[in-house]
């Protein structure tokens, strides 16, 4: 069957309507350029409703936090796999690209002294300084903000329910430069059941996430299908780290209604909380120091170890900061408000009893962010090449942001740090992707698109007996196992295997012959996706043959901090897959020394506190969360230990310990 196909022209695409593609479309409109923004959920609909918060360097949070540290955590969190000249810029934007969603209508809580934006009570973990900013409705005001910068204002189009399909490129002859080049993108419109074959010189890949790829074991959205790592893979960029899945450790095990939804972060846990085994044993300390890897890590250990929880996973046990009874009811606050929305899931899941930490959650880890993705340079425009930032075999027109775009995180993510991450790469994609546009001479050839027509064609109406939800559904349990939170060499294998499988009985799929909503079509592009995913992430879990970061193989070692770090890279052409290392800089010997030791020191002092006797302890702490919450934080606390002061009175103990 041969659909409806109409011609539109444009300067940019931008394939995503969420964090990312919000700010790329608005960066773009406003540097001159006519858009086209292109999302096959409502506009905002995306995982920005989701988050929690967005770091900023500000004084609102540490007065000693700077960008230099910033970029610092990142990369080194990251293991040092992130792009140094990438967590720069990302650190040098985070104040103004927040300040870009404020003019978009984002309205965060304000210092009493009217400074700023307040900064949440506790560093999120891996963080070193005070810096994430939460907001009423949390993600929700990010959404409406979002919604606004494509909505409002000139120059921006927007298509909601349409699938982009693919890129449509010209090889080019450049000498050393690019060898090919964007000439637009093939788009299916399901509410109006037609192709849109769009003429742009740039277009801005937006579209990130491949969580479903582990369905129900996640928190994300059921539309993060990888497809913007599957669009740019088979036009031939190169993609970075796909192997560094992140698993947030504290998602939902029951009930089934709430099986993989967030339930926390480890800052949540603040200083007394830990992991235990279903024996009670304790597997991990420290909880609120630690990053997500390493709590998921400990979490899956235990289950591989067969001490898992029932649900297959562990218990975060925070009952010991409640029971204090004078910093208790500061930590119940605490706990309430650190991350409300994560809280309130976790009390309409598991009832009165744990939303007051009087009894262990269990949790278990689940798929939640994309540290790999599009390999790019500091402005998110395809790179590839040799060295970092090297854009000499990149795509002249491809750009990319927000979670699509790989070299900013590496092999974890720090809290709070997605929403800036779209922000700041968004409105450098969107300024870079309009330059181009504007630079970029000639006609697009129109031939250029019909072999992506053509294969389009040939799938509607196709004869089959099998349906892709089916074959999706196989993938996604199969995923999970093999390469989800724990891999072997042994589950690559059989991971391989099915890949192959899978994509040998695309050509059985059954596809009715009409336009409008097709939703087979929509299940097989999405089917599609989500193999060259999988393939992609095996493949980079392949060459990454030691455990690190969001990648945990139980076969084989912990990479030393201290080894030569390298990402991998992995591109599709003519002759298959392909995977290959490229080395990254390693953080200066004698900084990265001074960096663990500072790391052990908190632990260790987590751990002596842990170890005073009650009282000492209780005080301690309630200066601690008056500290950093108010004296007023907590509306009733017994009379008289509202203060340092009188709660050493009634006590007739010193907090010098």
């Amino acid at each position: 069957m041969k659909i409806e196909i109409e011609w539109q022209d444009y300067d940019v695409i931008v394939v995503g309507s969420g964090g990312s593609g919000g700010q790329a479309a608005r960066a773009a409109a406003d540097a001159g350029a006519n858009v086209l923004s292109v999302s096959k959920d409502p506009v905002g609909a995306s995982d920005t409703k989701i988050s929690e918060g967005i770091a900023t360097v500000r004084g609102s949070g540490a007065e000693d936090d700077t960008e230099d540290v910033l970029s610092e955590n990142l990369k080194m969190a990251g293991g040092d796999l992130p792009v140094r000249a990438i967590t720069d810029a990302f650190a040098k934007d985070s104040t103004s690209a927040y300040d870009r969603y404020r003019t978009q209508g984002l309205r965060p809580t304000i210092k009493e002294d009217g400074s700023g934006p307040e900064a949440r009570p506790l560093p999120f973990g891996g963080h070193t300084r005070r810096r994430s900013v939460g907001h009423k409705n949390s993600g929700i005001a990010f959404g409406h903000a979002n919604w606004n910068a494509i909505v409002q204002g000139n120059r921006v189009d927007y298509i909601e329910d349409a699938w982009f399909l693919d890129l449509v490129t010209e090889d080019v002859s450049n000498g050393s430069g690019p060898k090919k080049k964007i000439v637009g993108g093939l788009i299916y419109d399901a509410a109006r059941g037609v192709l849109i074959a769009v003429r742009a010189p740039s277009v801005v890949i937006a579209a990130g996430g491949l969580s479903s790829l582990y369905f129900p074991n996640t928190d994300t959205m059921r539309g993060n299908t990888g497809d913007g790592y599957a669009i740019a893979a088979r036009a031939g960029a190169d993609l970075v780290d796909m192997e560094q899945v992140q698993f947030l450790p504290f998602c939902l095990a029951s009930p089934p209604a709430y099986e993989g939804l967030c339930a926390g972060e480890p800052v949540m846990a603040s200083y007394l909380g830990v992991l235990r085994d279903k024996n009670g044993k304790i597997i991990l300390d420290s909880v609120f120091l630690r990053t997500r890897a390493e709590c998921a890590a400990a979490i899956l250990r235990a289950v591989e170890d067969g001490r898992g929880s029932p649900n297959g996973g562990a218990y975060l046990d925070m009952t010991a900061n409640k029971e204090l009874p004078l910093s208790g009811p500061y930590f119940q606050r605490f706990g309430e408000t650190c991350l409300p929305s994560s809280y309130n899931t976790a009390r309409q899941a598991l009832g009165k009893k744990a939303a007051k930490f009087e009894e262990p959650w269990e949790v278990r880890p689940g798929a939640h962010y994309h540290m790999g993705g599009i390999r790019a340079d500091a402005n998110g425009a395809s790179a590839g090449g040799e060295g970092d930032g090297d854009a000499a075999h990149g795509i002249a027109g491809l750009f990319t942001a927000g979670g699509a775009m790989g070299g900013v995180f590496g092999a974890n993510r720090l809290g709070s740090t997605s929403l800036t991450e779209g922000a700041v790469f968004g409105g450098r994609s969107g300024q870079a992707a309009a330059a181009h546009a504007r630079e970029t001479w000639g006609r697009n050839r129109d031939a250029a698109f019909q072999p992506a027509i053509d294969q389009v064609n040939r799938r509607f109406g196709q004869k089959g007996t099998l349906a892709a939800a089916t074959l999706k559904l196989e993938l996604q349990q199969e995923a999970w196992k093999n390469i989800g939170p724990v891999r072997t060499a042994e589950k690559l294998d059989r991971m391989d295997g099915l890949i192959a499988e899978c994509t040998a009985r695309l050509d059985e799929v059954a596809i009715p012959a009409y336009g409008m909503w097709n939703q087979a079509f929509i299940e097989f592009q999405e089917l599609r996706n989500l193999l060259d995913c999988a393939k992609a992430v095996a493949d980079a879990a392949r060459e990454r043959d030691g455990s690190l970061g969001g990648h945990v193989r139980f076969d084989r070692k912990t990479i030393s901090a201290f080894s030569k770090p390298y990402s991998t890279v992995v591109r599709l052409n003519d002759d298959g897959w392909q995977v290959a290392r490229l080395e990254r800089e390693r953080t200066p010997m004698k900084r990265l020394i001074s960096y663990k030791v500072e790391d052990t020191k908190r632990k260790i002092q987590l751990k002596w506190l842990r170890m005073l006797p009650k009282g000492v302890k209780d005080r301690k702490l309630l200066a601690r969360y008056q500290a950093i919450m108010g004296k007023g934080a907590v509306e009733k606390v017994s009379a008289p230990a509202i203060s340092i002061g009188s709660a050493e009175a009634a006590t007739g103990e010193s907090t010098r310990a």
